[in-house]
């Protein structure tokens, strides 16, 4: 049976989905655009973020990641074909980048500055907005949505900004509530997060505020005093994610060249540690890592080290190899960083393993070579280095024997999770992105593949939305998580 865990996770998970790369300058600004406030890209390096800097504090440089050159596309794997299932919804939208969310008050539809609720076939009410990368969220009985007061460029900015966020009813649109006062928001269904600061960058806890409020009518449910510049660095979905049990959240003390990652819950701090490196949850550990690496002449591989809540020191430290792109001129990054019961997919020492992210240690090593990718309940998968048929394997860590094997299109960029009976293999997206089979699904128990039609758009609760159709009339698909 299904649970509101299952219908979440994998966009908690896969915050990183790929967004397709399209043709030509006007679908390449519209990426730019859904790119503002709903999809990350998948595999991107961190880039300072200008909102934390303070008033005339600028950085010397900005790091440049690595561009892999487009290749042609690969098709759909060996033996992989079509879904043939039912989709949840097919909606049929005007520009590529627009998004819709069926609710019980009708179709939503968020388009460039325009937000609009349709009911049989009729508008019912819109909102517009300007400026860019809006928070939005779809939130109960209500839609918030937060943008900036003034810009970072404007003569009489000053740090750190104030977001002007608004809940308008989603029967009828009318505003239930209005906010100036946040500097940084992030909305999910069940809480709006806001931090408010005083404008001090002086490295003390204090210089700003975490508050935790009720969507419906901007209630107090928690507030804890946090260092300067705390935003969420869990990205809510706008079509309804609930608030993680524990928040990630990262913050600049100082400015800029200063940053820390602290783990809340329920408002209190389990875990604060001064980094730069990305960050995740794995179980009760915070794990940082770091998956940049720009020399692939020595192969490549990730670091990753594993602080215990309420541990001021690190518990653990590995290395893990990473793969090289298909013309070994770069490296890629992790397939998995985080899970919700303490098990990550790594490759140390060259073989495929499971590690406990309590103690750092490996719990089960494959008898094959590859780079593990996911783990799930005794199952771990592993695919080759090289494409080819065979090349996605799946191994019984109870009775260590091969379960399955499969044949796959997995790149250096590539992510992958488990959910339930369903492994989902996704990323290095294809140059077209109107009829490729980007977006893989195995059955867990067998290793049965199937490919959903389209390429990657957006995530909702339970559902992976994909796009179809051509740039003049582009269609929206949405498939279950689980099709097992």
């Amino acid at each position: 049976m299904e649970t509101d865990a299952d219908r979440t996770t994998l966009w908690r998970e896969l915050r990183g989905w790929p967004r397709s790369v399209q043709v030509g300058v006007a679908v390449a600004a519209g990426a730019v655009f859904a790119s503002a406030f709903v999809i990350e890209p998948f595999y991107s390096h961190d880039l300072p973020d200008e909102s934390a800097w303070a008033e005339g504090d600028l950085p010397d440089h900005l790091p440049v990641g690595t561009v892999e050159a487009p290749s042609e596309e690969p098709g759909a794997p060996e033996g992989v074909g079509p879904y043939d299932g039912e989709p949840l919804w097919t909606t049929a939208v005007e520009e590529e980048t627009d998004q819709v969310a069926h609710v019980d008050q009708g179709l939503l539809r968020l388009s460039d500055g325009r937000f609009t609720l349709e009911r049989d076939g009729a508008e019912v009410w819109s909102h517009e907005w300007e400026g860019y990368g809006p928070a939005i969220g779809v939130a109960g009985d209500v839609v918030v949505f937060s943008e900036r007061v003034d810009d970072f460029a404007d003569e009489d900015y000053e740090w750190p900004g104030r977001q002007d966020t608004v809940a308008l009813d989603l029967d009828t649109g009318d505003e239930v509530w209005r906010d100036r006062e946040a500097s940084f928001v992030t909305v999910f269904a069940d809480a709006v997060l806001m931090t408010e600061c005083t404008g001090e960058q002086q490295g003390r806890i204090g210089d700003c505020t975490l508050h935790s409020r009720d969507p419906a009518d901007l209630s107090l449910q928690w507030s804890t005093p946090t260092y300067a510049s705390a935003r969420s660095l869990d990205g809510g979905d706008w079509t309804g994610e609930p608030v993680p049990d524990r928040l990630l959240f990262e913050s600049f003390p100082n400015g800029h060249e200063d940053r820390t990652v602290t783990v809340y819950e329920d408002g209190d701090a389990l875990v604060t540690v001064e980094t730069d490196a990305g960050a995740d949850l794995a179980g009760d550990t915070l794990v940082l890592y770091d998956d940049y690496d720009e020399n692939p002449a020595d192969d490549c591989t990730a670091t990753l080290t594993g602080y215990r809540f309420g541990d001021a020191e690190p518990d653990w430290e590995v290395e893990a190899a990473t793969r090289k792109n298909s013309t070994l001129s770069s490296c890629g990054g992790l397939p998995a960083t985080g899970s919700g019961d303490g098990l990550l997919p790594l490759t140390l020492d060259g073989v495929p393993s499971v590690l406990d992210a309590a103690t750092g240690e490996a719990v089960w090593e494959a008898p094959g070579e590859g780079q593990a990718i996911a783990v799930g309940p005794d199952a771990l998968v592993v695919a080759a280095w090289e494409d080819g048929a065979g090349n996605l394997v799946a191994y019984d860590t109870v009775s260590g024997e091969e379960r399955w094997r499969a044949s796959t299109n997995f790149g250096s960029g590539g992510r992958a999770t488990i959910l339930g009976d369903t492994l989902w293999l996704y990323g290095d997206a294809s140059m077209w992105g109107w009829s490729t089979y980007e977006v893989y699904a195995y059955d867990l128990a067998s290793g049965e593949g199937a490919a959903l039609p389209g390429s990657s758009a957006y995530f909702a609760p339970g559902a992976i939305v994909m796009r179809s159709g051509g740039y003049d009339d582009p269609v929206l698909t949405a498939w279950p998580t689980r099709i097992w």
